[in-house]
């Protein structure tokens, strides 16, 4: 009886590894400015895929005709901190070997208690979720920079199970995809699956931002720009700095047709495994 060859395993995604997730959920982690978007950063309300990684272009485009049948993602962990701001003084008395001493004690009269996962749920929604998703390049039309198409999805994934954990999902229901096609993940609240780049990095991904009719504000009053008030050029509408992360642009329709033109440093941690077609 002649042997029947085995269909080939791809895995596309996480070609450098999958690196730690900024999100370590080490104390004091999330000091930045704004609260949560310092050292902890994290997806938010956008749909994204790499488009390089350790050198290689578009590491999750589909390199044959093929089934998508896992996804595997290096997921971060929140944390709530506590951190003084404030220190204090006053006298104690104490008795050692009966002799009385006074002394000055020092301790904290003033925290800074941060709950991180209460942030984010109450900036970017309740839970964090993610979807995965599968794209198809449309052809470019007047203005638009880099369209894709939503032509599969996979089901929601709630992540807090997950927090602090590298793990693999099958698929219940498998999900035929076409060379060419580019497997993502929509994040319709925030996910915890992004490192910190590194300086000078080339690797890089992209997200469905901005959503139509956002238009730039203004870090500290909140209101619209057209200037950057730094650099007094045209405010860049995919700069994090201007409010697009708190724009929900995440893709959670097929069929529908967004346009991918925002880039960011870094690569998200997140790989997919696939099955020729025979």
């Amino acid at each position: 009886m002649p042997a029947i060859a085995a269909a080939p395993v791809i895995e596309i995604g996480g070609t450098g590894g999958l690196p730690a997730p900024s999100c370590n959920g080490t104390p004091a982690n999330d000091r930045g400015a704004p609260k949560g978007l310092g050292r902890c950063s994290v997806l938010t309300m956008t749909t994204v895929y790499p488009i390089r990684d350790s050198g290689t272009n578009n590491p999750t485009t589909v390199p044959v005709n093929s089934t998508l049948v896992a996804l595997t993602m290096r997921v971060g962990k929140l944390k709530d901190s506590k951190t003084c701001t404030k220190y204090s003084y006053h006298w104690v008395r104490s008795k050692i070997k009966g002799v009385t001493k006074n002394r000055w004690t020092k301790y904290c009269s003033k925290y800074d208690v941060f709950a991180e996962k209460a942030y984010f749920d109450k900036t970017f929604g309740k839970g964090s979720k993610v979807r995965l998703i599968v794209l198809r390049p449309e052809r470019k039309k007047s203005g638009s920079v880099i369209l894709k198409k939503v032509v599969a999805l996979g089901p929601m994934i709630s992540l807090e199970r997950y927090f602090g954990r590298k793990i693999t999902l099958a698929l219940r229901q498998t999900i035929p995809v076409l060379k060419g096609d580019v497997v993502g993940l929509s994040v319709p609240t925030y996910a915890p699956i992004l490192p910190l780049a590194s300086s000078g990095t080339t690797d890089a991904w992209r997200a469905s931002r901005p959503p139509a009719g956002f238009k730039p504000k203004d870090p500290t009053s909140g209101l619209p720009i057209t200037k950057d008030p730094v650099t007094h050029r045209t405010a860049d509408p995919c700069s994090t700095r201007f409010g697009v992360i708190f724009a929900q642009s995440s893709l959670l329709t097929t069929g529908k047709i967004a346009d991918f033109r925002c880039s960011y440093p870094g690569v998200p941690t997140f790989e997919f495994t696939l099955v020729a077609s025979s």
